[in-house]
């Protein structure tokens, strides 16, 4: 007699797939379970897609990558795009977005992603993330979301970076190398405190690989800050090009008031933002603004002619624990009652009316007095 055998899973593991399909109908039941599930099924998740992080890798000082792992039915990602990461932090879920700095190739090759992070002065997450991953572990990611993606066509193309700002361009430059798509292609990355060797050796092996590519590294203490000059010097065809831009919100709100005094159509001006959108200061820079927090009896005077600041930093300087998470207006964890005053939106660009309504912190400043209900 001869038997016969097939690659059929075994049965105690068929019955934790069955038993976690049957509980994804059921949010709160397969939340309730997903600890007990994921002791078989380490990647099952009732949220987000779990994700193992194999490696923490020391890029510079204060940047290092997370090299992960996602789970299955990931979606994939197109270069530029970004992830929020959840990972639980003293019992609390905490959630942060990242932009990817590996290549869709380099995924579809491997099976990994890279998330390249600059430990944030006095942050509460980012020098933590490193630490607690250091050995390895698991948290979760979302689907890939984001429109920062290179345009399409072959056309040519400038990338103004800043600081960290350079991660989603290092996905994009590798993904243009595995696709042979030698497009033109200018990069001005500016950065301090010698952030220029992040990828360095890695950016060189890509200009030799595309002739057409060109990165230009400049310090911000020996250059100074973007400029019409700049721009001028080491792009001169730059009104052109598509032109991409990603770093600090100063930076940013710097670069596209000198391309629109330059008159670069905005069409072709295309940004992601680490953080709220600056704005001119929405008020009347002779008007201070008082935010009165109702529920601590805490009041916070803006001063007239200050910076405009998130009304999540406001809180947090005054010593409040709000709760946060994406600090970008995209995960909704900051909203707030507002009981009256008027807040600008600095995502959407509106005001809100003088009444009572939700407002997201990260995203709100104050445009007079407030009320909030914190």
């Amino acid at each position: 007699m001869t038997t016969t055998t097939t690659d059929r899973p075994a049965p105690s593991r068929t019955l934790w797939q069955r038993l976690a399909r049957s509980l994804t109908q059921h949010d709160s039941f397969g939340a309730y379970f997903e600890p007990l599930i994921q002791l078989a099924l380490p990647m099952w998740s009732t949220s987000g897609y779990r994700t193992k992080v194999l490696e923490v890798r020391t890029e510079l000082p204060d940047v290092y990558s997370l090299v992960l792992k996602p789970g299955r039915g990931w979606g994939g990602f197109r270069a530029g795009q970004f992830v929020q990461i959840v990972a639980e932090q003293n019992g609390v879920l905490c959630s942060r977005h990242f932009s990817i700095s590996s290549s869709p190739d380099h995924y579809a090759r491997t099976g990994l992603i890279e998330l390249t992070i600059r430990v944030q002065d006095k942050g509460r997450i980012t020098p933590w993330l490193r630490q607690q991953f250091a050995n390895g572990g698991w948290l979760r990611i979302s689907a890939a979301q984001g429109d920062f993606v290179l345009p399409q066509g072959n056309g040519p193309v400038l990338l103004l970076a800043g600081g960290s700002g350079i991660t989603p361009f290092r996905s994009m430059l590798n993904q243009l190398r595995a696709q042979h798509d030698n497009r033109d292609v200018q990069l001005l990355y500016f950065a301090r405190d010698n952030q220029h060797f992040l990828f360095r050796d890695e950016f060189n092996r890509l200009q030799l690989d595309n002739p057409q590519l060109n990165i230009t590294l400049l310090d911000n203490e020996q250059h100074g800050l973007i400029s019409a000059e700049l721009l001028q010097q080491y792009c001169p065809d730059f009104a052109r090009r598509q032109i991409l831009i990603c770093g600090p919100a100063p930076m940013i709100a710097l670069s596209r008031n000198i391309l629109t005094d330059l008159q670069v159509p905005q069409q072709n001006i295309g940004f992601e933002y680490f953080g709220a959108a600056p704005i001119d200061q929405p008020r009347s820079s002779s008007d201070a603004a008082l935010v009165a927090f109702r529920q601590s009896g805490i009041n916070v005077d803006i001063a007239a002619g200050e910076s405009a600041r998130s009304l999540l930093e406001v809180a947090e300087n005054a010593g409040l624990k709000p709760v946060s998470g994406c600090r970008v207006g995209v995960c909704h964890q900051c909203i707030c009652q507002k009981q009256s005053g008027v807040v600008y939106n600095t995502r959407t660009g509106q005001y809100s009316d003088t009444g009572a309504g939700e407002i997201q912190l990260c995203i709100s400043v104050a445009a007079s007095d407030l009320v909030l209900d914190l």
